[in-house]
C-alpha cells in the first residue's frame, strides 16, 4: 500500500481536529470563559468555514462578554451564510438601547418564548405598557401550552 499524501493525511486529521476544538469550545463555555470561547470558535471557523454552531457560539460568547459591537460584527460577517441570527441581532440592539431597531427585527420572527420575552422587555423600556402586557400574556400562553405537552394534556385534570 502506498504511503498517504500529506493532503490526505491532513484531510483525515481535520474532522478530529475540529471535534477537539468543539470539545475545547464546550469547556470554555461551561466555565464561563467567553473570550477564550471566541478564540476557539475562530479556530473552528478557520478549519471549517461557515460552521453554523461555531458562528452561533462566537456570537453568543461575544454577547456574554458584553461585547455587543463584536457580536454584531460577527453577525454581519455571517450574513452570506444560510444562518438566521436575527434574534441575536435584535438582542444586541436591545442591549445597546436601539429599541426601535430591535423591535423591527423581531417583527416577523417565529413566535417563541425568547422572542416574546425580549419583545416585552423592549416594550417595557419604551414605556408601552399595554404592548408589554400583551407580549407577556403571549409568553404565558406558550409556557402553559408547553407544560400541557409535558404533562400529556392541557394541564387540566392531571394527577400530577
Amino acid at each position: 500500500m502506498p504511503p498517504k499524501s500529506k493532503a490526505a493525511a491532513a484531510a483525515a486529521a481535520e474532522p478530529a481536529a475540529v471535534e477537539d476544538l468543539f470539545s475545547a469550545l464546550h469547556r470554555h463555555i461551561e466555565a464561563g470563559e467567553f473570550p477564550q470561547a471566541v478564540k476557539v470558535a475562530d479556530q473552528v471557523l478557520a478549519a471549517a468555514p461557515g460552521e453554523e454552531d461555531a458562528v452561533r457560539c462566537k456570537v453568543v460568547a461575544h454577547i456574554k462578554s458584553d461585547a455587543t459591537d463584536k457580536a454584531l460584527a460577527a453577525i454581519r460577517a455571517a450574513e452570506r451564510l444560510p444562518i438566521d441570527l436575527s434574534f441575536y441581532k435584535a438582542y444586541c440592539y436591545y442591549r445597546q438601547n436601539k429599541l426601535q431597531e430591535a423591535l423591527e427585527i423581531l417583527n416577523g420572527q417565529e413566535e417563541t418564548a425568547a422572542v416574546f420575552q425580549l419583545e416585552s422587555q423592549i416594550y417595557y423600556r419604551l414605556a408601552r405598557m399595554t404592548d408589554c402586557l400583551n407580549s407577556y400574556e403571549k409568553l404565558q400562553k406558550i409556557s402553559f401550552s408547553r407544560l400541557g405537552c409535558l404533562w400529556g394534556g392541557t394541564g387540566h385534570n392531571n394527577k400530577y
